[in-house]
């Protein structure tokens, strides 16, 4: 797995990437988002401090908490099939390894 390359894939919602499953598909793909933590977790090692990187990881994590979000909202007509019933965890999960990247 190249971590920046899923991120960028992630950044810019390309086929087969957790966020096109979310946005385009209104999915919550497992594997996906596995390969997405694993990558965000190992970001660290490699391109740690990077601006550009920081950047899409703060986008990413916007986008999913939004999408959660909007899935909820009673007033948007938005809904992700295949959400887990642990969704708190797997947002957690991404936290965590959000925090990681950013922690000194």
């Amino acid at each position: 797995m190249n971590a920046l390359k899923v991120l960028n894939e992630n950044f810019e919602a390309k086929n087969n990437s957790f966020l096109y499953y979310l946005h385009e598909e209104n999915f919550f793909h497992e594997a996906a988002f596995a390969e997405l933590c694993d990558s965000l977790f190992s970001l660290w090692d490699t391109h740690g401090h990077d601006k550009v990187v920081s950047a899409r990881i703060c986008f990413i994590y916007g986008q999913v908490l939004k999408h959660i979000m909007y899935h909820f909202d009673l007033r948007d007509m938005y809904r992700i099939q295949n959400l887990p019933d642990d969704y708190n965890e797997k947002i957690e999960m991404m936290e965590h390894a959000v925090q990681k990247y950013f922690s000194l």
